[in-house]
């Protein structure tokens, strides 16, 4: 994944290639869309797609970063991200049906998945109601909200969207008040076990 976004001729560029790579893909099946094929619709030789991108995963990548980049509520919460990559499915649903279906699949779905995995463990390690949790459970149970996410909607969108993405959005907010009245038990389960260490610890000096 690209470290930085291109700006300003090479921002262009890329929603060039991206407004193409759309359009063919609605055509046919993104594994059998060629880099000279891709430059051909947007009017350039191969040299400028690989001035600008490594190979087909790098130029997929960085769409995913544009994507995010132009996110607006950047600060959501856990909800927020759903309704996010929910909002990006439906509006792309069968373009991305035919990523999800290609070779680049794996590509999407990691981008998707650290993505969600990274707010979600930036947003819960942040929380003064979680310090007493390992670092450890705090990244397992951030694996686990973005996996629940992006593997609900993968099958949402191979589903032809047959329940309404409100009700999906509705069931992750579930899914979420109970993972963090889960945490928030462990985290007061924590407290109470270091309070009592700390009193048997001083009860046995006492002794001594």
């Amino acid at each position: 994944m690209p470290l930085l976004m291109p700006r300003g001729n090479n921002m262009k560029r890329l929603h060039s290639f991206t407004q193409a790579l759309f359009s063919l893909a609605k055509e046919k099946p993104l594994a059998k869309i060629s880099i000279e094929e891709l430059c051909d619709r947007v009017g350039v030789k191969r040299q400028t797609f690989y001035y600008h991108f490594k190979d087909m995963g790098d130029f997929i990548d960085s769409i995913m970063v544009d994507f995010c980049e132009k996110r607006v509520d950047k600060d959501g919460d856990l909800n927020s991200d759903a309704r996010f990559v929910a909002d990006l499915f439906s509006s792309n649903v069968k373009v991305l049906k035919n990523f999800i279906s290609s070779p680049y699949a794996i590509n999407i779905n990691n981008f998707i998945h650290d993505y969600l995995h990274t707010r979600s463990y930036s947003r819960l390690s942040a929380n003064v109601k979680y310090k007493n949790l390992p670092s450890e459970q705090i990244e397992s149970v951030s694996r686990i909200v973005a996996s629940i996410i992006l593997s609900e909607l993968s099958y949402w969108i191979n589903t032809d969207m047959k329940e309404e993405k409100e009700y999906i959005l509705h069931r992750f907010e579930v899914i979420l008040k109970n993972v963090e009245k889960m945490m928030v038990e462990n985290a007061l389960r924590g407290t109470i076990e270091n309070k009592r260490r700390v009193e048997t610890d001083n009860h046995k000096e006492d002794k001594h």
